[in-house]
C-alpha cells in the first residue's frame, strides 16, 4: 500500500488547448507552406506542360497555374488538419504528473508516459506566456536537463517543453522544490 503512495503523483496540470493559437499558428504555418508547395507545383507543372505540349506563352501557364492553385488549397487543408491534430486534439489530451522524482507527459489517462524527465538532472525550468498564452493563464514550461557526459567528456544541455501549462508558477514552484531549485529563468 505505500507503494501505491509513494508512486502517486504530487501535482497532474493539464495542457489547455486554445482556439487562438491554433488559428493564428496552424493558419500562418499552412498558408506559408501551402504557398511554397504550391510554387513549386507551378513551376513544375508548367515545365512538364512545355515538354508535353511544346512552349506556348498562354496556354501552358494557365493549365499549370489552374494545377497549382488546386495543389495550393488541397496542401493548406491537409496541413492545417495536421495542425489542429497538433494544437487542439493532442493538446486537450495531455497531461503533465509531478513525481517526487520525475516528471512524466501522458496523453488519454494512459498508464504509460509518453515522456519521463528525471528531476535529478533538471537543472532549470524556464517559464514563457506568450500574446495567445498569457490572456489564458498559461505557459510554456521548459524543463533544461543535463545529460551525463559522452566520450568526449562534455554533457549537453536538452530542452523538454511542456506548452499550454496551467498554473505555471505552482508547476514551476513544484519543480524546482524538488530539483532543489539550482536555478529559475522566467
Amino acid at each position: 500500500m505505500s507503494a501505491a503512495i509513494e508512486d502517486a503523483p504530487l501535482l497532474v496540470a493539464r495542457a489547455v488547448a486554445v482556439p487562438r493559437q491554433f488559428r493564428l499558428v496552424g493558419g500562418i504555418h499552412s498558408g506559408a507552406i501551402a504557398v511554397a508547395f504550391g510554387f513549386l507545383a507551378l513551376i513544375a507543372t508548367k515545365l512538364a506542360a512545355d515538354a508535353i505540349r511544346g512552349p506556348s506563352p498562354d496556354g501552358n501557364l494557365r493549365f499549370a497555374l489552374g494545377w497549382s492553385a488546386a495543389a495550393t488549397a488541397a496542401a493548406f487543408l491537409a496541413l492545417l488538419a495536421i495542425h489542429h491534430r497538433a494544437l487542439i486534439g493532442l493538446r486537450s489530451r495531455t497531461a503533465y504528473h509531478v513525481f517526487a522524482d520525475r516528471v512524466e507527459v501522458r496523453r488519454d489517462g494512459s498508464p504509460r508516459p509518453r515522456r519521463v524527465v528525471p528531476l535529478a538532472r533538471v537543472v532549470a525550468v524556464q517559464s514563457w506566456a506568450g500574446p495567445l498564452l498569457r490572456p489564458a493563464g498559461l505557459a510554456t514550461l521548459t524543463l533544461i536537463e543535463e545529460e551525463p557526459p559522452g566520450p568526449s567528456g562534455h554533457s549537453r544541455h536538452v530542452a523538454y517543453p511542456l506548452p499550454n501549462v496551467e498554473e505555471p508558477e505552482a508547476v514551476a514552484e513544484l519543480i524546482l522544490s524538488r530539483m532543489g531549485g539550482t536555478q529559475h529563468a522566467r
